[in-house]
């Protein structure tokens, strides 16, 4: 079995400045890899690759990703033709491959920005982008028409060492076509008992490619919060356990006994710009349903349970605690050792 490695996700809506602080410790403290969202065109600033290009010319060893970027918004040569650069940047500085290319379809409100409102043949279009960056990191050339993109006889460098693709689904067919393609898949499962299911539909996709699970690289994403005392962690969840709460499937409020009713004003309060007030109506069930937060104590025990679950990296996605800089070092120095 591999051993586990741990990484951090850095919010480009944040000030490239306070990105770059954190970037830096991360490393000082020893995580394997920095994931940097695409958040959509979000104040006051949201630029992923900006972000990531900062990143990888201010650190010299961890290495880096987007968690991700989607061929609706970024045509996928483009995507391409930025992680060579990327990539470039970080071999500047530490002589070997550090980026990660993550890519899936982005979220229908973050796509609906640019005025894509409908979209048709999703993980078939999401196959022909992979292929197609795959053959342009290769040094070939590309032409291909969809619906979403066209590139037109373009070819680019071979990347001087490999550029790993993660896929970034949650969806049966996106996970198999994950396995079947890429070197790894970025999950967002809050919820440690919910993981093994989406492994089989990867491990079904890695048979299809006659390659096994040590072949494969599976992150994923848990919102930490954590502090040394549990009632102000658990505070500092509970804006971000509001949305989480608010995007969660029917079938999983079911299953784990969420009330319907405060879960739909919950939604509503979210879509109105009431943060606040449904942050107010999260209790202790959704808390620790969906989120890893309290003291040191609590969050390894949470973290154990995805790890269990089957996963090879946890990364941990903000808020991380009242004091972002404070909670990394509870995490690197103090949690990690004891998982």
């Amino acid at each position: 079995m591999k051993e586990p490695t741990f990484g951090i996700s850095i919010e480009p809506t944040w000030s490239q400045s306070y990105c770059l602080k954190l970037a830096i410790k991360s490393e000082r403290l020893g995580f394997s890899n920095i994931w940097v969202p695409d958040s959509g065109l979000s104040p006051p600033f949201s630029d992923t690759i900006a972000t990531l290009a900062a990143i990888a010319a201010s650190t010299a060893e961890i290495k880096f990703g987007s968690a991700i970027v989607n061929f609706y918004t970024r045509n996928p040569a483009q995507i391409a033709s930025s992680f060579l650069t990327l990539s470039d940047l970080g071999f500047s500085r530490s002589k070997s491959q550090r980026a990660i290319l993550g890519i899936g379809l982005g979220s229908s409100y973050n796509v609906s920005k640019f005025g894509i409102l409908s979209r048709k043949g999703m993980i078939e279009n999401l196959r022909e982008a992979i292929e197609s960056i795959q053959q342009l990191l290769k040094g070939e050339e590309v032409s291909i028409r969809t619906d979403p993109f066209e590139i037109e006889r373009v070819k680019l460098s071979k990347s001087r060492g490999k550029i790993p693709i993660f896929v970034g689904s949650a969806s049966p067919k996106g996970l198999t076509l994950a396995g079947e393609l890429s070197d790894g898949v970025i999950l967002t499962e809050r919820i440690a008992s919910e993981i093994q299911d989406k492994l089989k539909y990867i491990e079904l996709g890695l048979a299809f490619s006659s390659r096994k699970r040590s072949d494969f690289q599976v992150v994923n994403s848990v919102v930490i919060s954590i502090a040394g005392d549990k009632k102000k962690a658990e505070n500092a969840a509970r804006i971000t356990c509001a949305y989480l709460v608010s995007w969660l499937d029917e079938s999983l409020v079911l299953k784990y006994g969420i009330d319907e009713n405060k879960r739909k004003e919950i939604a509503s309060r979210i879509m109105k710009g009431d943060e606040q007030g449904a942050a107010k109506l999260v209790d202790q069930k959704m808390l620790d349903l969906l989120t890893v937060s309290g003291t040191v104590k609590d969050c390894v025990e949470k973290c154990r349970e995805h790890l269990r679950s089957g996963i090879d990296q946890i990364a941990f996605s903000e808020p991380f605690g009242a004091d972002k800089i404070e909670a990394m070092s509870l995490i690197a120095k103090r949690v990690i050792p004891r998982l």
